[in-house]
């Protein structure tokens, strides 16, 4: 079917969302529908502009709005074409100039990239400032047509295709039963504290025998002490701790100032846990590999290692239900210049950082797998990613579900997925997959879109249809598939698959559209209830990742390898939280389960008093060594007997006790102790010698 053309004279239907001015439109148009369009006939097309870039526009009548409105070009849905003498000249698609050099370090950003947003205008201007975007509306490679491209018949299928399906289920056939998520080895999280689910979901024999050690040879050369397993937790806690609140910085953390409950500059005072100038050091001398460095650039190469021990700890403890979803999440970065792999994702709720593809387990949620894109920044020594000579989607629905082969999984996948021959790949190796289906600038391989339109126009809404075929995978056998279609208000939902059945069950939920004022209700096709149950399980593992205060944005730093540790530090907590959402506390009361904030924090304090670093008396005497703790004069509290276990016992009779000073030969009867060792009473005149002689102390070792 072609595309018709604009021009003076021609209707079209716009979204009222999409028009302007805005104002003038709303005084007319009171309280719209979602996905309203206007009946428009076009005036003329002119050029508009906005935060300073122009583009081409297209100006309408309208008889629900007296003025002239006016949409973007690409947004003016043309149902009746005017007279051909009138059609106006197709636009050309805004490219970046071939004449424009890349942008280099140093080269200024212009300031409105950060606020672009998911429109081809904003999407043109971020790729002529030379960054590289993941636009959701350009097609996949394996889908450009090329010289040889199959040609449909005179009913627009392709060779192979009929209407209609026989009727079975190869997913079924292949796998009787659903599986339930769980892990391996018998390992249960039931009576398991927070911290010990954390550990086991996170590359602990990584951490200890790399990044620790790595990390002690780099403290050794500051001619600091080595890191250890326990204070290496606290010092993830100390993170984690601070990530549950917002509005401090790092330094509010270890002020000096008196801690009272209506002055006290923040809700913690970390001194006793580490001392400011230990904290610094240890992020400074962060290592996450032991691998030697290349001989040439690979800007990726301090986190290679890091990632691939959270994948192979995922693949090892893991076990995923019966259905996954294979999505994008972002990494949140951005600075370009010190970033390798930055990217633009308009569609993303933030858009700008890192992108990974990365699977979550449809029933759980957990994510188990992920592929950070390098892009244009991965070096050309390395050899190509496995299966990356299938095509690049392919590959990458190879790799990510690698560790399921043969499993009979079900994958739901979006229509950035939509390749037919991945979806043959997977099910040759033992995966049925279902990718939704969109139109970018021409249908995906061996879709009949426009045949599929015209044989839903006479359907009713909520109708289903399938077009049968088979296709050869790599070693020639061949497999069969599926190309869905359910008929909405104003479009086909069309979807690939290689498994699954249009049928409904007990489990398909009942839904209803609205059609020119009459409701029509339907029953969802497995299909597509399995589609819209679990589409979402990546974009929910990242909203709960991105929940304010998030833990990427707490911790601030320039090293962008930190940035990675940190994402996969804050995918392991969500992950955490989901493993006692589905495994513990399933079945009970809602408010049973603690908000995700209030689990962080019970979370933090478990990684801060972890027994393999508890609290002792030589914390206070680091903390005196590095300046850190004021010197001044405290009373003990009234009936205080001792100070034991970090709080005073209050146990005396009488209510002023009376101590001796400990001062060696002073006799003195007091109640005052220094403030940095809480339980040694001291007189004044020897608090004050106790200070000079720490002062003294600490400038001799730093």
């Amino acid at each position: 079917m072609a595309k018709k053309r604009i021009g003076v004279g021609a209707k079209c239907q716009p979204l009222l969302s999409k028009l302007h001015p805005t104002n003038v439109i709303s005084e007319k148009i009171v309280n719209p529908n979602p996905g309203h369009r206007v009946n428009c006939v076009v005036l003329r097309k002119e050029q508009k502009s906005r935060q300073g870039r122009s583009f081409d526009a297209i100006v309408f009548s309208c008889d629900e709005v007296d003025e002239e409105i006016w949409c973007a070009l690409h947004f003016a849905k043309v149902v009746e074409e005017g007279p051909p003498d009138q059609f106006f000249e197709e636009a050309t698609p805004v490219q970046v100039p071939a004449t424009a050099a890349p942008a280099t370090e140093g080269t200024p950003i212009d300031g409105a990239v950060f606020s672009a947003s998911n429109n081809a205008e904003d999407i043109a201007f971020v790729e002529n400032q030379g960054f590289d975007v993941d636009d959701d509306n350009r097609p996949a490679e394996e889908n450009i047509p090329t010289a040889n491209a199959p040609a449909s018949d005179l009913n627009g299928l392709y060779a192979g295709q009929q209407w209609g399906y026989n009727g079975m289920d190869q997913r079924r056939m292949h796998t009787p039963s659903d599986q339930q998520p769980g892990f391996h080895n018998g390992w249960s999280p039931k009576e398991k504290s927070y911290l010990e689910i954390f550990l086991h979901l996170f590359p602990v024999r990584w951490m200890m025998e790399v990044l620790i050690i790595q990390t002690s040879k780099a403290l050794e050369l500051e001619k600091q002490r080595a890191l250890s397993y326990g204070e290496f937790l606290r010092y993830i806690g100390l993170w984690l701790l601070m990530a549950t609140c917002s509005g401090w910085t790092a330094d509010d953390y270890w002020s000096m100032k008196s801690h009272n409950e209506r002055t006290r500059p923040c809700p913690y005072n970390f001194r006793k846990y580490m001392s400011r100038t230990r904290f610094e050091f240890i992020t400074k001398c962060l290592r996450f590999t032991d691998k030697e460095a290349p001989t040439f650039t690979d800007r990726f190469w301090e986190v290679r290692q890091m990632i691939d021990e959270w994948n192979k700890n995922m693949a090892n403890v893991f076990i995923a239900a019966w259905i996954l979803c294979l999505d994008e999440s972002m990494s949140i970065w951005t600075n370009r210049w010190t970033c390798p792999g930055w990217v633009f994702c308009p569609r993303k709720p933030h858009p700008f950082g890192n992108e990974y593809h990365s699977a979550c387990c449809g029933l759980s949620g957990l994510m188990f797998v992920i592929e950070l894109v390098e892009g244009k920044d991965r070096p050309c020594h390395l050899p190509k990613p496995r299966w990356e000579e299938l095509g690049k989607t392919v590959g990458l629905l190879m790799r990510c579900l690698r560790s399921y082969f043969n499993s009979g999984r079900y994958v739901v996948l979006d229509s950035g997925f939509c390749v037919l021959k991945g979806l043959i790949e997977l099910r040759k190796n033992g995966l049925f997959a279902c990718a939704l289906i969109k139109k970018r600038r021409y249908w995906p391989t061996l879709v009949p879109g426009d045949a599929m339109e015209a044989r839903f126009a006479s359907k009713n809404v909520g109708d289903v249809d399938a077009i049968s075929g088979t296709l050869p995978s790599t070693d020639g056998t061949l497999l069969p598939y599926t190309i869905w279609g359910m008929k909405e208000p104003d479009y086909v939902m069309r979807m690939m698959a290689t498994g699954g059945a249009l049928t409904s069950d007990d489990t398909c939920r009942q839904t209803s559209r609205r059609v020119n004022g009459t409701t029509t209700h339907f029953q969802y096709t497995l299909p597509y209830e399995w589609h819209f149950t679990y589409r979402h399980a990546v974009d929910d593992h990242n909203n709960l990742r991105h929940a304010c205060p998030a833990l990427e944005e707490t911790w601030i730093t320039q090293r962008w390898a930190i940035r990675v540790f940190t994402f996969l530090l804050a995918i392991t907590e969500v992950n955490t939280y989901l493993v006692l959402k589905f495994f513990i506390f399933v079945g009970t009361l809602s408010t049973a389960l603690p908000k995700y904030h209030a689990f962080r924090l019970q979370l933090a304090w478990l990684f801060i008093d972890n027994p393999d670093h508890p609290i002792e008396e030589t914390d206070q005497q680091n903390l005196v060594a590095s300046g850190e703790v004021s010197h001044s004069i405290e009373k003990a509290p009234p009936k205080a007997s001792k100070f034991e276990g970090g709080k005073w016992v209050c146990g005396s009779t009488a209510k002023y006790q009376q101590f001796v000073c400990t001062w060696p030969g002073c006799k003195s009867q007091v109640r005052t102790y220094c403030a940095c060792t809480p339980g040694r009473f001291l007189c004044a005149n020897h608090i004050l010698q106790h200070s000079i002689d720490s002062v003294l102390a600490a400038q001799e070792e730093y």
